[in-house]
């Protein structure tokens, strides 16, 4: 029996794959979809993928390939063709998503292990596939060290420590609350982004405070983002998508907990975006986003997801 929920829960489950990871498993969602949803017509297919989109996206908002996706597999759906060609198109459409995805991360990953040269020290936040792919690159070719802060509550930065010590990197694990003090000395804070979009790069909580500790310090920032971390003008970033108290712990029963995993790093606290094309400044990136288009199915979702976030108030809301 075919059963939507049951495909999107393990995308809503993933709370430590970075972007690129859980994208891709999006992508082999859409593909099952295609080739198994029920529908008797055209019509009927377009309104399964439609709703497949608004499932997807609200169990992963804030990740910008996930939109990516989407909109491709929706336009492949878009022409009067055949009900079987549809099909068709639409799970090709996603497996050569998830093919260029890795291709993608790999060019970026290249782009920034070749900025890393011998005893250079790098600080980074949570555990971003492509930032990893990078490092792990430059770490055949070079003798660098790695600061890797703890990212806490799903403590996604001790995974990415653990792979680069097995890489005989030099690697240094820190809680969140240290990122100042590791900073001095450090070549670049090397960051992951789940969205490029008007209001800046979404990335995991702690991006922000890191950011401004390392322009204190004197210590450039790069984003590694490939192209499809860019959102289309005007689409919405939500931060407002609670997760479990549980993960932080509830010193009382009286206490509220709020535990969100995103938050927005302001373009201004940015040296480059390192892309599957090389680095851009933060100007020629809004360049790049400002001819991208968004299907109609996308747009609905997009305006009534900014419609609740204008509806639910902003840092206080606990999680319950």
């Amino acid at each position: 029996m075919f059963r939507l929920e049951a495909l999107v829960s393990p995308l809503r489950a993933d709370v430590v794959s970075g972007a690129a990871v859980i994208s891709r498993t999006a992508a082999d969602v859409v593909r099952r979809v295609a080739v198994r949803a029920p529908a008797d017509d055209l019509d009927g297919f377009r309104s399964v993928l439609e709703e497949t989109a608004a499932q997807i996206l609200d169990a992963q908002p804030s990740l910008a390939p996930v939109v990516t996706l989407l909109s491709l597999a929706l336009r492949a759906a878009a022409d009067d063709i055949p009900l079987d060609e549809a099909r068709r198109e639409v799970a090709r459409t996603a497996e050569v998503f998830r093919d260029d995805l890795l291709r993608r991360s790999e060019r970026a990953g290249r782009h920034l292990a070749d900025r890393i040269g011998d005893g250079d020290r790098i600080v980074t936040l949570s555990d971003s596939s492509t930032v990893r792919a990078g490092l792990l690159r430059a770490a055949e070719r070079c003798d660098f060290s790695a600061v890797c802060l703890q990212s806490r509550p799903m403590n996604e930065g001790e995974g990415l420590a653990r792979r680069l010590a097995d890489a005989e990197v030099s690697v240094t694990f820190a809680v969140d609350a240290a990122m100042a003090s590791v900073l001095p000395g450090c070549r670049a804070v090397v960051l992951g982004a789940d969205s490029v979009g008007d209001r800046g790069i979404v990335n995991k909580l702690g991006s922000h405070p890191l950011s401004l500790a390392a322009r204190a310090a004197g210590v450039p920032v790069w984003v590694v983002a490939d192209g499809t971390k860019f959102l289309p003008p005007g689409f919405p970033q939500p931060l407002d998508d609670d997760r479990p108290a549980e993960e932080v712990g509830r010193p009382h029963p009286r206490a509220r907990v709020w535990n969100r995993y995103f938050e927005l790093l302001p373009f201004e606290l940015v040296e480059c975006l390192i892309t599957e094309d090389g680095p851009l400044d933060p100007h020629a990136a809004s360049a790049r986003r400002s001819v991208l288009h968004l299907p109609p199915e996308i747009a609905r979702w997009a305006a009534r997801r900014a419609g609740r976030a204008h509806r639910r108030a902003a840092p206080d809301t606990p999680t319950t």
